[in-house]
């Protein structure tokens, strides 16, 4: 086997500057095995990219930006879907079972594993889901030659459907984007300066309900009451009428201590992480959280949510915290709590750091599903 085929098949857009996408991490530990690899992305044009060329052995990552077609949250690419195209892989690696190409691959001669991260109804209207189940799940549970997941309970919510044999891979992290990069913007180095000398609350994400951000603010307000040194950094943006209301939700004083920062390019992050007391990620739904993940290995105390990233992360009070109520009292009470104790807070840094390195980078990722599909 030496040619892979990973598509992202949700019919959104994405910008590899201002996210670690998990596709290219993990097709960069492919290439390093021996394999090439073409990424399938969602695009308004059709456009080839060659982005990476191993430099031991020369295999390759394209990035194929593709026009598809959105029917509600399910991306269809019918140009893809010609024997000569298909048939020169050796092995498909498609995401999410909800999304009706993971099934349409399955006809075509390469082998196709799943990489399933949602584990909640990815549907826009809810009855869809049975309708789908009812439809498709049997004929693509037999029709797969493996099932992975990004998380345990995405593994969780699959088995409920029916799929056998599941396996939870997890998600890895590519540290090239952070070991390269040098010459921060000058807005980088000034938001460094400010946290060296302000003890911070970071922030990481889009300003959205899903994301609960309004909890965030409300959580700082009560921390701020208690420690009124403590500021909160905000990277990420949202629409302006919601995160304005959100903001009338909490106290002057509390709004007189946030810093927002609209959006920084995700290779910038490591001068950022490494600066901050806790990061908070009090998401209502997560996928997976990759933010999660550089917190981790900048070694920031987290403090999080019972979600997809969390749940295979972190085991609770010894590399992060997860706080599965939300309820602002106790997530106050944590984050003052680390912020306070240096000896606890330590120890998460250290525990954080060690989880990410030993057994979620890409190279360990790949290597488990090597092994897995004894390719």
């Amino acid at each position: 086997m030496k040619k892979i085929l990973y598509v992202r098949n949700g019919p959104y857009k994405v910008n590899p500057n201002l996210y670690n996408l998990q596709e290219i991490g993990f097709c960069k530990a492919l290439c390093k095995k021996g394999f090439d690899c073409d990424i399938i992305y969602y695009s308004d044009v059709d456009k080839d990219e060659e982005i990476y060329v191993d430099s031991i052995n020369g295999n390759k990552i394209n990035l194929l930006w593709r026009k598809g077609y959105k029917i509600l949250r399910t991306g269809l690419y019918p140009s893809l879907l010609k024997k000569e195209f298909v048939n020169k892989y050796d092995l498909i690696i498609t995401t999410e079972y909800s999304q009706i190409m993971s099934l349409l691959w399955t006809r075509y001669n390469p082998k196709v594993v799943l990489y399933n991260g949602p584990y909640y109804n990815m549907f826009k209207i809810p009855f869809t889901e049975k309708i789908y189940d009812l439809l498709f799940t049997k004929k693509l549970n037999k029709s797969l030659d493996k099932v992975f997941t990004k998380s345990d309970l995405a593994k969780e919510y699959l088995k409920e459907k029916g799929f056998e044999n599941v396996k939870t891979l997890g998600v890895g992290l590519d540290t090239d984007v952070f070991d390269k990069v040098n010459n921060p913007s000058e807005k980088v180095i000034k938001l460094k300066e400010f946290m060296k000398k302000n003890k911070s609350i970071l922030y990481v994400g889009s300003l959205i309900e899903r994301k609960n951000f309004r909890f965030t603010l409300q959580v700082f307000e009560k921390v701020n009451k208690e420690n009124s040194e403590l500021k909160l950094v905000i990277i990420g943006n949202g629409k302006k009428s919601y995160v304005e209301k959100s903001l009338k939700l909490i106290n002057e004083n509390a709004r007189k201590n946030i810093i927002f920062i609209d959006k920084i390019d995700n290779k910038f992050l490591k001068y950022i992480y490494p600066e901050a007391e806790v990061f908070m990620l009090p998401s209502k739904l997560e996928i997976f959280g990759m933010v999660l993940l550089e917190a981790m290995y900048f070694g920031v105390p987290v403090v999080t949510s019972l979600n997809g990233g969390s749940s295979t992360l972190i085991e609770n009070k010894v590399n992060g915290v997860i706080i599965d109520k939300f309820n602002i009292d106790r997530w106050a009470k944590e984050i003052l709590n680390i912020c306070s104790d240096k000896n606890y807070s330590e120890s998460l840094r250290i525990n954080s750091k060690n989880t990410i390195r030993n057994n979620f980078s890409w190279e360990k990722i790949s290597e488990n599903f090597i092994k897995s599909l004894k390719v």
